[in-house]
């Protein structure tokens, strides 16, 4: 199977979930949390990784419970990946903000890339007050190194499919789930992860 998810080892239980999601043979480290220390953790691991270098590019995507109205749901998770680990964080869940994240986002050594990603951005001010210093859509990035003007509009998956040849589905019934569960089944965790490594694979091709 080209993308599939499995649980891992996790040796904190109260405070995070812990899967392996393998994407085109890519296993992707992933942690599910609403705490906000396991998120500074996360984001103190790249800090000192990439702590003397610069333009480090990082993917990001965000999913919210789907609204049928004109009223706006805020985003119940981010979803944040670099190298092999990603990691899901369940805003709706968590007890305050982390410093760390607000602070992390707002690192202008990080190039956060999405695909569509301004309309993330703009959500992640309206609803948290958290500010993205760099943020870069694939898809006009796309359009000059390919010559191909209608991936302007492109989703997801037809990105995928030209920038890194990989062929996802993006199943409907998990699109228009309730991201604002608390406990995320795995084709959410999956589908969440996929979303944002892919973000990233797409940045390092384009950047």
């Amino acid at each position: 199977m080209s993308i599939s998810i499995r649980d891992n080892r996790n040796p904190s239980p109260n405070t995070q979930e812990c899967y392996t999601v393998n994407i085109f043979g890519n296993q992707i480290n992933t942690i599910v949390t609403h705490t906000p220390s396991v998120v500074t953790h996360f984001i103190s691991n790249i800090l000192y990784k990439y702590r003397n270098s610069t333009n480090i590019i990082v993917g990001l995507d965000i999913e919210w419970r789907p609204s049928f109205s004109r009223i706006q749901n805020p985003p119940a998770i981010i979803q944040l990946c670099i190298d092999n680990k990603c990691l899901i964080f369940q805003f709706i869940y968590a007890p305050y903000m982390p410093q760390s994240l607000a602070d992390f986002l707002n690192n202008p050594d990080f190039m956060f890339v999405g695909v569509g990603i301004d309309g993330d951005v703009r959500k992640l001010d309206s609803f948290y007050d958290l500010n993205v210093y760099n943020a870069f859509d694939v898809r006009p990035l796309a359009v000059e190194k390919y010559g191909l003007s209608g991936l302007i509009n492109a989703g997801m998956k037809t990105m995928a499919d030209v920038v890194l040849d990989m062929e996802i589905d993006k199943p409907r019934e998990i699109t228009l789930s309730r991201w604002d569960d608390f406990y995320l089944s795995y084709q959410q965790v999956q589908y969440a992860c996929v979303d944002a490594y892919l973000s990233f694979a797409m940045g390092l091709e384009l950047l």
